[in-house]
C-alpha cells in the first residue's frame, strides 16, 4: 500500500513539475503574429484611457467588440491593458484559441494608433503566455509620444477642420497625402523600419507604409471628432495581391472606406502635391473591387454614396458633356489645383469622354480657351491617367 501511494506521489510531482515548467518558461510551442506585418492596424481613442472602448457610444470599434464572446472580450481588455501600460507579457486563461488571440490583438491595435510602440508583434505559448516585443524602452516611447501629440496638435491647428465631417476628413486626407512619402525600403524590410508602420513614421519622419498612413489618418480624425478604425487585409495591384491597410470611418452616421496610401499614388510619377481621391470615402461595392479585408473586419459594410468625393465635388457624371467638363476644369484651374479627377457612372460615357478629350484632342481646346490670357498652363504637354475599374479620368495641369 505504501508503495502504491509512493507511485501516486511521484506521478503527481512530475505532473506539477511539467506544469510549472510550462507556466514559467512559456512552454515550447510558440506562434508569431506575422500577419500584421507589413499591413499593420490602427485606432479610435487617442489619449491613454482606463477603458479601451467607450461602451456608451456606438462606434465602428464598439460594434466589433460587442460581437465578441464574453471570453473574447476579456482577452481584448487584457491585451489592451498590457499594451497601453507597456507590459512585456501576460497570461491568457480564457477559453480562446491561439489564432483567435492573435485576431484580438489585431483588433486592439486597429482601434488604438496611439499605441505606436507596438504593431502587434507577439508570441503566444502553449501555456497561455502572450509576449510582446517593443522596439523602444518605456522612457523612449514616452518621449516620442509627447513629440507625436505636439505635431498632431500643430497639424490640426493649421488644417481647416471647421467644416462638416466630410470637409474635415478631406482636409486631413489631403494633408497626409501631400506631406507623407511612401517608404519603399520599409515595405521590404519592416524590422529595420518599424516606425514606418506607425503614426511615428508620418508625424515625426514624414515617411510611412500603408499602416502608418492609415493610423495617422485615423489619429487625426479622432482629434477632429470623427469615428474611424484601421482595417487590414490585402489589395490587388498590377504586381498581384499584397498585404494592405486602409480606414473605415463614419460621416454623418454612415460608414465609408478611405485609403490614404493610394491617395499618394502619383507622388513619384507626376506630382507630390496631387492627392488622388479615387479611394476617398468609398462604399463596399467600390472598395471591394480591389480590397479584401481580414475576416475580423468583414462585418463592416457600407452602402452609402452621399459623401463620396466625386458626388460632393460635383465630378460625378451620368453623361459626358464637353461644355460641362470644360466648366469643371476651368473652376479647378482657377482654384489653383494641380489636376482634376472625373468619374462616370458607366463605361459607355467613360469611353466617350476618353475619345472626345484625348483621341479627338478636345482637351487642348479646353485648356487653350481657359488659359488664353494668363498662359499659366503648358498646353503642349498633356498628362492624364485612366482608371477602367472605377471609370475615372485624371488630368494633370502642367503649369509653366
Amino acid at each position: 500500500m505504501k508503495k502504491f501511494f509512493s507511485v501516486i506521489f511521484i506521478i503527481i510531482f512530475m505532473a506539477v513539475a511539467v506544469y510549472e515548467y510550462n507556466f514559467f518558461t512559456g512552454g515550447k510551442i510558440e506562434q508569431k503574429l506575422e500577419s500584421l506585418t507589413p499591413a499593420g492596424i490602427a485606432v479610435t481613442h487617442l489619449q491613454t484611457q482606463q477603458k479601451p472602448i467607450c461602451r456608451n457610444t456606438k462606434t465602428i470599434g464598439s460594434g466589433l467588440y460587442d460581437a465578441l464572446t464574453d471570453d473574447e472580450k476579456k482577452v481584448y481588455d487584457i491585451v489592451y491593458d498590457t499594451l497601453i501600460n507597456y507590459k512585456p507579457s501576460v497570461f491568457i486563461y480564457q477559453n480562446v484559441k491561439s489564432d483567435r488571440v492573435f485576431e484580438l490583438v489585431s483588433l486592439v491595435i486597429s482601434q488604438h494608433p496611439e499605441i505606436f510602440w507596438s504593431r502587434g508583434n507577439c508570441t503566444y505559448s502553449n501555456a497561455g503566455k502572450l509576449i510582446f516585443n517593443y522596439p523602444y524602452s518605456r522612457r523612449e516611447a514616452q518621449e516620442k509620444k509627447e513629440l507625436i501629440e505636439k505635431k498632431a496638435k500643430e497639424i490640426i491647428e493649421k488644417t481647416d477642420v471647421s467644416g462638416d465631417e466630410y470637409e474635415r476628413s478631406l482636409a486631413i486626407f489631403d494633408y497626409i497625402v501631400k506631406n507623407t512619402s511612401y517608404n519603399k525600403n520599409a515595405a521590404e524590410k519592416m524590422d529595420e523600419y518599424f516606425e514606418a508602420s506607425t503614426i511615428e513614421g508620418v508625424f515625426l519622419n514624414g515617411e510611412a507604409v500603408c499602416s502608418g498612413y492609415s493610423k495617422a489618418y485615423q489619429y487625426l480624425l479622432s482629434l477632429a471628432g470623427i469615428d474611424s478604425i484601421t482595417i487590414t487585409g490585402n489589395a490587388s495591384t498590377p504586381n498581384g495581391k499584397n498585404s494592405h491597410a486602409w480606414t473605415a470611418q463614419k460621416i454623418d452616421g454612415e460608414i465609408y472606406f478611405t485609403d490614404t496610401t493610394w491617395g499618394d499614388s502619383y507622388e513619384l510619377s507626376v506630382d507630390a502635391e496631387f492627392a488622388s481621391h479615387v479611394y476617398f470615402l468609398m462604399n463596399s461595392d467600390e472598395i471591394e473591387k480591389t480590397h479584401k479585408c481580414d475576416k475580423i473586419f468583414s462585418s463592416i459594410k457600407s452602402d452609402s454614396q452621399t459623401n463620396n468625393y466625386f458626388i460632393r465635388q460635383d465630378f460625378y457624371f451620368d453623361k459626358f458633356s464637353l461644355p460641362v467638363i470644360r466648366d469643371r476644369i476651368k473652376n479647378s484651374i482657377e482654384r489653383g489645383e494641380a489636376g482634376i479627377e472625373l468619374k462616370f457612372t458607366n463605361s459607355v460615357e467613360y469611353q466617350a469622354a476618353q475619345k472626345s478629350l484625348f483621341d479627338d484632342q478636345n482637351i487642348y481646346y479646353i485648356l487653350k480657351t481657359i488659359d488664353i490670357f494668363s498662359k499659366q498652363i503648358d498646353t503642349r504637354n498633356i498628362i492624364y491617367n485612366v482608371d477602367d475599374t472605377h471609370n475615372i479620368i485624371t488630368i494633370f495641369y502642367c503649369r509653366k
